[in-house]
């Protein structure tokens, strides 16, 4: 039975997606895209976290910022000591990791990738991602699970979409793509949207006002 509340529902979901999907929440409110990643060891412990910051205002303080090398991958990957040895963990993301992301992952020799919603620009804009590499790339690429089941892939993607169209417009062309391709997740975006654009200042305060229409989107 699901949770009949979004505080409830985060409070039991798994570690890597609860905070996956707070640090892109995070990254939505600081006016950024949405979409936050996680390094956990093989005991399922954070080594360290990270999001996007690629397109909100510098702060000084993340690894990476400003830049378009900024995803929220590269500055998880960032704050772990060159000395570690990465190949029990997994690299957790709320969207499909670039190309780009991909091959850091493979490069520093972490262990997995998982994530839980494919990339709605991907997808918009028909880019490769990390499970297609996987099949593809001899070059030590590990191996890559996802998406996640529901609610939670809409959420990612539902974060995603409205960061976009919160910044760019809902006639950014990935928002509009994405109502062919993922109508559900634009469905709760604009739902968000079209709410007084004082976000709350947690994920839960969020998706409360929405969660049943959430479930109902996701199937169930």
């Amino acid at each position: 039975m699901a949770p009949t509340s979004a505080t409830d529902a985060l409070a039991a979901a798994d570690l890597p997606i609860r905070r996956c999907l707070e640090l892109a929440y995070e990254a939505l409110r600081a006016g950024g895209l949405a979409c936050g990643s996680v390094l956990l060891d093989a005991s399922g412990d954070v080594v360290a976290d990270g999001r996007n910051h690629a397109y909100d205002p510098p702060t000084g303080s993340e690894p990476l910022e400003g830049t378009p090398l900024a995803h929220a991958e590269l500055n998880a990957l960032a704050r772990v000591g060159t000395d570690r040895d990465l190949a029990g963990d997994t690299l957790w993301s709320s969207q499909e990791p670039c190309s780009m992301c991909t091959a850091a992952v493979a490069f520093v020799g972490v262990g997995a990738i998982a994530y839980l919603a494919p990339d709605p620009w991907a997808l918009a804009t028909n880019q490769s991602r990390a499970q297609e590499d996987a099949v593809t790339d001899d070059a030590g690429t590990p191996p890559v699970s996802g998406p996640a089941g529901e609610p939670w892939r809409t959420i990612a993607n539902a974060l995603f979409i409205l960061s976009i169209a919160a910044t760019r417009g809902p006639d950014h062309s990935t928002v509009v793509r994405s109502r062919d391709l993922d109508p559900a997740a634009t469905e709760i975006a604009f739902a968000l949207l079209a709410t007084p654009r004082r976000w709350p200042p947690t994920l839960a305060g969020l998706l409360e006002p929405v969660w049943d229409e959430l479930l109902n989107a996701a199937g169930g």
